[in-house]
């Protein structure tokens, strides 16, 4: 049954990675210009002349090869990063599909609808530092880039730039540790879960909530691996954690222990463990792995000046999900289990489009220091037409796998009923919100944080207002759609009228 899932994953990736190729390749009705396609040059009788003439269309043809060469090299770096990126930011939410599959096949509807308040409480705390993670790429691509030499990168100034976030990390890490291990029956009672469904609730978020430090953590370390563009190391790690995730569903919900929810928490903090050690351990090897200190001022404000802005944002996406949530549980058990569905199958497809965000916030940031507005805006125009092509193809996997297969996931015929209805809002919901993860990464690479949090602001008033009306998952996913179309919309208009702010920008860091 997982297979079906698993080939419209693999359509989706097919559909992406032909639309970048695609994006590479010359238009076939186009007819190319060669060196040969030109008329013979008539013969004027003065050797200067003739020298002349020749050696001009030599050097224009030359030109002209070396730009065609160049943007191609471009685009083959940004597929050879994408690719494997995507299957690294893929495989979280592909793993919470798994474990939702194991606990709606052992437990039943009960048991996904405890899911989606305890995925809540663990996911959406995790997300709301990944403010961390982000200053983390911005700072050290920074560094990586202007300290650099001979053009390949300073290691020693990423890792010294990480410093600070990996510590702050694991301090917030062990302080959500602690608060999951003695506050979770207060939080569950603070986002009034029904009673029935709070002893699964906390026994899942026990188990993830013990390795909220080592998640933290790993997040940090991650975005080192993509600043140096290694994207090999981490995907390999993440694959065999992945695998160890299976296994372990398989033992603590089926056979031989049968612990629902919290069976399928403890598969994923084993996982979660030995790649957080693993990816640590790799760091050392290539000598990236920063050391624990406390932070100097110095270090504290230039981390303050991307976290703060970052955290607000992150705030105010963090409210939205959270104000959905709670929507969705006035619509009783069946919906909210359809719900939970739902959004898990969200969270995974749009994934899809962190690549793009990725390649936006690396590349990006030494061209707009540079000053190298022609270059900054040719990145950001191939971006987003391959965030184009991505939202249309992502999309459609993400209606197709609500429409034709939430057996997969639950034998509820009404939970079914709930994710074949949302199957359309889906669409529309991950089509836009693959565009607005592309434009993001282009924003915080121009540190355009005061435009974000603005429109995040004005966007989330309008989406609390429209959820009062909504009746149905699939009104709530219409919600959503329209929140991050509008911020997409505008930002695209943001980053092309100023330029990604990159005079201002590069005033700044002289």
């Amino acid at each position: 049954m997982m297979s079906r899932h698993l080939f419209f994953s693999s359509l989706t990736i097919v559909a992406l990675f032909n639309a970048i190729s695609a994006f590479q390749r010359p238009t076939a009705s186009l007819p190319l210009i060669r060196k040969h396609s030109f008329p013979p040059l008539p013969r004027i009788h003065s050797p200067h002349l003739t020298v002349c003439f020749a050696g001009e269309n030599e050097t224009d043809t030359n030109v002209s090869d070396e730009k065609e060469k160049a943007s191609d090299s471009s685009k083959r770096q940004m597929l050879k990063f994408a690719v494997p990126a995507l299957g690294i930011y893929l495989m979280q939410p592909l793993l919470s599909n798994i474990d939702n599959s194991f606990v709606g096949r052992t437990v039943g509807s009960a048991g996904l609808a405890a899911l989606s308040p305890a995925t809540l409480c663990i996911d959406q705390a995790l997300y709301l530092f990944s403010f961390l993670s982000r200053a983390t790429t911005g700072l050290a691509s920074r560094a990586y880039a202007s300290n650099s030499s001979d053009g390949a990168g300073s290691v020693e100034a990423a890792r010294d730039a990480a410093s600070p976030a990996l510590t702050v990390s694991l301090v917030c890490g062990a302080a959500l540790t602690l608060m999951y291990a003695f506050r979770t029956p207060a939080l569950l009672q603070l986002l009034n879960v029904d009673p029935l469904l709070r002893t699964s609730a906390t026994s899942y978020i026990h188990w993830r909530g013990a390795t909220a430090w080592a998640a933290m953590a790993q997040n940090v370390c991650l975005s080192l691996f993509m600043v140096t563009r290694d994207v090999i190391t981490p995907l390999k790690i993440i694959s065999c954690a992945a695998v160890v995730n299976v296994i372990g569903d398989a033992l603590f919900c089926v056979w031989p222990i049968r612990g629902g929810c919290g069976g399928a928490a403890a598969a994923t903090t084993c996982a979660t463990l030995i790649s957080s050690f693993w990816m640590v351990a790799a760091l050392r090897k290539k000598q990236l792995l920063p050391g624990l200190r406390v932070p100097k001022k110095s270090e504290l404000a230039s981390l303050g000046e991307f976290t703060g802005p970052l955290l607000a944002i992150t705030l105010t996406r963090m409210a939205g999900f959270l104000n959905m949530q709670r929507r969705a549980m006035t619509l009783g058990v069946t919906a909210l289990a359809g719900y939970q569905l739902s959004m898990n199958l969200l969270i995974f497809f749009i994934l899809f489009g962190e690549p793009l965000s990725q390649l936006g916030q690396t590349k990006l940031p030494g061209l707009i220091e540079d000053g190298n507005a022609k270059e900054a805006m040719a990145t950001l125009k191939s971006i987003l037409l391959l965030s184009v092509f991505a939202a249309g193809a992502v999309g459609a996997a993400a209606c197709l796998t609500a429409f034709l297969g939430p057996g997969l996931f639950s034998s509820d015929l009404g939970v079914q009923a709930v994710a074949k209805g949302a199957a359309p809002m889906l669409f529309l919901a991950v089509a836009m919100t693959i565009m607005g993860i592309a434009i993001d990464g282009a924003m915080m690479a121009s540190r355009d944080f005061g435009f974000m949090l603005g429109t995040g602001i004005v966007s989330f008033f309008v989406q609390a207002k429209l959820l009062k009306y909504c009746g149905s998952v699939q009104a709530i996913l219409a919600t959503f759609a329209v929140r991050l179309g509008s911020y997409t919309l505008f930002s695209v208009i943001r980053a092309f009228a100023t330029n990604l702010r990159i005079h201002k920008t590069a005033k700044q860091t002289r």
